[in-house]
Parts: C-alpha cells; structure tokens; sequence
C-alpha cells in the first residue's frame, strides 16, 4: 500500500511540475504579447505626435505669412510678457 501511495504522489508531484511548465510559458506568451503591444502603441503615438507637429508648423508658417503684421505683434507682446516675468524674479 505505501508503493500505491508513493507512486500516487510521484504522479501529483509531475502532474504540479508540468503545469508549473505550462504557467510559465504562458506567463512568457503573454510578456510578449503586452510588450509587443506596447512598443506599438508607443510607436503609434510617436508617429502620430510626428505628424501633428508638422501640421502644426505649417499652419504657423501658413498664418505667419496670410498675416505677419499680426504675427510680429503676437511676438512683441510674447517677448514684453517674458520679459517682464523675467525681470520680477
């Protein structure tokens, strides 16, 4: 009787290894995954971060140059403002 339960926690013992294995390569699966994931969506954001910056400047480049008188009055008043918090410190 003890070999039965020798043999019976023999068997537990591979049954627990085996699906520590299984655990572990899911875990690993799905590390991937998520990184995988995540480097495309930083990839994503990046490009799409590149393009509204381009868009940006050239609706600034566009304004500047349908209005420069506009323009360099926003640039007077941005360097007045500046200046003065500048000079309060």
């Amino acid at each position: 009787m003890q070999k039965h339960a020798t043999r019976n926690h023999r068997h537990h013992d591979t049954d627990l290894g085996d699906d520590l294995i299984k655990i572990k390569a899911a875990l690993r699966h799905a590390t991937r995954d998520i990184q995988d994931r995540a480097n495309e969506a930083f990839s994503n954001s990046y490009d799409d971060l590149k393009d509204k910056s381009f868009e940006m400047r050239e609706n600034v480049g566009d304004y500047i140059a349908d209005k420069p008188l506009k323009s360099v009055g926003f640039a007077v008043l941005a360097g007045l403002v500046i200046g003065f918090l500048l000079k309060k410190s």
